[in-house]
């Protein structure tokens, strides 16, 4: 077994396991984090979350408008929520 993430040694990578891999890393904590409530996440710059899943995609046009849609279709699925009444807000 490798030190590689399995994200990466999969074919495509989705947008869900993008975010937990940017969550894992404390690195990443000023522009996404976990609220401390459950899996409550925040993008903090929501733009950088864009720009770093659109170099992942190699789609440099990628911005937070393209994203989002992404994460409408998770809302509707149920993969994701939307936390009622908060901008960037995820769970």
């Amino acid at each position: 077994q490798t030190n590689t993430p399995f994200y990466q040694r999969r074919g495509s990578l989705q947008l869900w396991q993008f975010l937990v891999s940017l969550l894992d890393n404390p690195g990443n904590s000023h522009f996404i984090s976990w609220t401390g409530k459950g899996l409550e996440f925040k993008l903090i710059e929501p733009e950088e979350v864009a720009r770093r899943w659109g170099v992942q995609k190699n789609r440099p046009a990628m911005n937070y408008d393209k994203l989002s849609r992404s994460l409408r279709y998770y809302y509707e699925k149920g993969i994701m929520q939307k936390v009622p009444g908060e901008r960037y807000l995820c769970r």
